[in-house]
């Protein structure tokens, strides 16, 4: 078997006959074919292959190439995918094309047990590869970075076998590490455990395999943690049942089951994570909650660890936050052409008070940072108070809030008053006195820009009067309203017709010849029909007939009907609109509506 490039014998993109885009090998029986039946062909040369499929420019290309930071003895495609002139993909088959190497496509590849356990995790890991198949005497591993000669020696080395390199993207080899190394680090830990079981005579000795244990239980708690932020996923679910463990990831807002865990390794698990978290290791009776950072490909991690007892053992769910915020404008989170401009208009104010609403995991927090970085110059003092700090945003003044010493939303801002701020950005409202300083701010010539609990835009105005805001106060501050839901949306490669419940189309408003559409689910989605999540929302503007209704006894569907006489898309509707472009499906729609 030797190595040979992929030639044009699947469908290729459409209109892209120059495009170093050849077959993507998705299986290890098309690879078997590749390597039996196709001749090597000749390496082709890196900067002619960029110019002429299109994928840059010459122009770029002699940019590039002259660039002084761009590391020489690198390959320029790495240096392209680090300033977003290519894609990932395109990376993988650019390196594929000019090393005549085969491209595979791990996502759903039928790796071989047997050739992966020829290579040891860490040196998979460190170098980025996994093996994938194994023929008598030759191994096939995917690579990231095919021009790293030494890799190849090392291999050799290890294997005492004949190497045979393709290319992966590096998300994917990343994802199958994770997921086909992770048996060998339950059972490494299993094998501890019972050596531990075995001898535990005494606390000296188990003292001694409690540090037998600790590095495969670590290795298992980083590889899951791993697999998780490679997914996308916001949150980790460990369940304990009778005899097993679950775990599941929510991803775009859907849970998600991965695995089952041994049961045998939850103490252990558990234990890691409290360590992790700063947890007391000790107490396993009473919920605790800890805090973690972890390095991911150049991005910093946040974790937030909840632990809590259960009748089969204790329950923990991590939430993932990336702490560098990647959002730069509204209309990248969902918010159209006018609604866009109208909150730009409201923030361009030096003093009032916007509010975002919205249950627990409606974006409210993504969607604030946002609107923060609409406005955030260095001629603007901004400073936040949050618990937790969610996302670092530089030359931004953060500040963490701490309930245990009594460090409130409340007691900090009566000191970031103090400090001679422009904007204030408060976490969330969750009291009455938080409230009436976030109004007095806003009253004395800030910007106050917050979140709060509320469903719908009307409902936050009597929710701010029934707390004991008095009425002229938050009619002469309150700027807007913008209330939303996060829909999950539509995988736009797999899109097919949609079958919808007669009552659903009834609720909804939407005619019965009407059609709507879903995703089927594909490699892109990874079969889930839904990729990404879209902001639903309501935005309603303070006018000056609706600043006359905020009265004592003021009603939530007397404004709600005068804001939408005077221009606001409900929430539903909005929602259905978004259904009818196919960007949700009807039943998302109906999932996020409001009644």
């Amino acid at each position: 078997m030797t190595a040979t490039t992929l030639t044009n014998t699947a469908t290729k993109k459409p209109n892209t006959d120059n495009l170093p885009y050849l077959d993507i090998i998705k299986d290890s029986h098309s690879l078997h074919q590749h390597y039996q039946k196709i001749r090597l062909k000749t390496p082709l040369n890196t900067y002619s292959l960029l110019v002429e499929s299109g994928l840059i420019s010459a122009e770029q290309l002699q940019e590039t190439l002259n660039d002084a930071n761009r590391p020489k003895n690198q390959h320029i495609g790495f240096f392209l995918r680090k300033k977003n002139l290519i894609s990932d993909e395109d990376l993988g088959h650019l390196l594929a094309r000019s090393f005549s190497l085969p491209f595979v496509h791990l996502r759903n590849f039928d790796i071989e047990i047997n050739a992966v356990q020829l290579i040891p995790v860490s040196f998979a890991r460190k170098n980025t590869l996994i093996p994938i198949m194994l023929e008598n005497k030759h191994l096939v591993v995917a690579v990231a970075d095919p021009t790293n000669n030494q890799i190849l020696e090392n291999l050799q080395f290890i294997t005492g076998k004949n190497i045979e390199l393709a290319v992966a993207m590096q998300e994917d080899i990343l994802l199958a590490i994770a997921t086909y190394y992770s048996q060998q680090e339950m059972d490494s830990a299993l094998k501890t455990i019972e050596v531990l079981q075995k001898n535990d005579n005494n606390q000296k000795e188990a003292a001694v395999n409690d540090h037998l244990l600790e590095r495969p239980v670590v290795q298992l708690v980083q590889n899951l943690i791993t697999e998780a932020v490679i997914n996308r996923a916001s949150d980790i679910h460990i369940r304990p049942h009778q005899n097993t463990v679950e775990l599941f990831f929510r991803v775009d807002g859907m849970l998600v089951h991965q695995r089952s865990i041994n049961k045998q390794l939850l103490p252990t698990i558990i234990t890691r994570l409290k360590i992790l978290g700063g947890m007391d290791i000790s107490e396993r009776r009473l919920p605790q909650d800890g805090r973690s950072r972890i390095r991911y490909d150049n991005k910093e991690i946040d974790l937030r660890l909840s632990v809590m007892p259960s009748i089969y053992g204790e329950d923990v769910v991590i939430r993932l936050l990336d702490t560098q915020f990647a959002m730069k404008h509204l209309e990248d989170l969902g918010y159209e052409g006018d609604d866009a401009e109208r909150i730009r208009h409201l923030l361009s104010r030096n003093n009032g008070m916007f509010l975002i609403t919205g249950p627990t995991g409606s974006g409210k927090s993504t969607t604030l940072y946002t609107v923060i970085e609409q406005i955030h110059n260095e001629t603007i003092n901004i400073i936040t108070v949050e618990d937790p700090v969610e996302y670092h945003m530089d030359g931004i003044t953060q500040i963490q809030i701490n309930p245990q010493t009594n460090y409130t939303f409340a007691r900090a801002l009566k000191h970031i008053l103090r400090h001679d701020p422009d904007v204030i950005m408060i976490g969330e409202i969750r009291d009455e006195e938080t409230a009436k300083i976030a109004v007095e701010s806003a009253l004395t010539g800030h910007l106050v820009l917050s979140t709060l609990h509320t469903n719908s835009a009307a409902t936050t105005i009597t929710r701010f009067l029934e707390i004991g805001i008095e009425p002229y106060m938050l009619s002469s501050t309150l700027l807007g309203v913008l209330a939303q839901r996060l829909a999950r949306s539509n995988c736009q490669k797999c899109l097919v017709e949609e079958t919808v419940d007669p009552s659903i189309r009834k609720v909804m408003g939407a005619t019965t010849d009407e059609l709507f559409y879903k995703g089927a689910g594909c490699d892109a989605c990874k079969h889930h029909g839904v990729k990404g999540r879209h902001a639903v929302y309501e935005l309603l503007v303070m006018s000056p007939t609706i600043k006359a209704m905020v009265t004592p006894h003021a009603e939530a569907i007397d404004i709600q009907k005068l804001a939408i006489e005077e221009g606001m898309t409900p929430l539903t509707a909005h929602a259905l609109h978004l259904a009818r472009k196919k960007v949700i499906s009807l039943a998302e729609a109906y999932r996020v509506r409001l009644d």
